[in-house]
């Protein structure tokens, strides 16, 4: 399925994946970038609940492996933003 970009950067969510994947207003989709391409996940109100017992090892590692970049990404901002110079 194809859809298209707006000016505003926003994208419409074909009502079948909607429906399949029971995306409803005010459920979270994570944006994984790879050097192959972008991928979304809807993200369920408890992760670990719905991970559990899948045999999802390889997308569990991705998912990790981006939280844990995105943490030092916000602990380097935060370092930036926050820590005051030595003399």
């Amino acid at each position: 399925m194809q859809t298209t970009v707006t000016e505003r950067g926003q994208v419409s969510i074909p009502s079948a994946i909607r429906k399949k994947f029971r995306l409803e207003p005010g459920s979270g989709i994570e944006w994984i970038v790879t050097s192959e391409g972008i991928y979304l996940f809807p993200v369920p109100k408890d992760p670990i609940a719905a991970f559990r017992g899948k045999g999802t090892k390889g997308l569990s590692k991705l998912l990790l492996d981006e939280r844990q970049k995105d943490r030092l990404k916000e602990n380097r901002r935060w370092n930036a933003t926050f820590s005051t110079p030595r003399r």
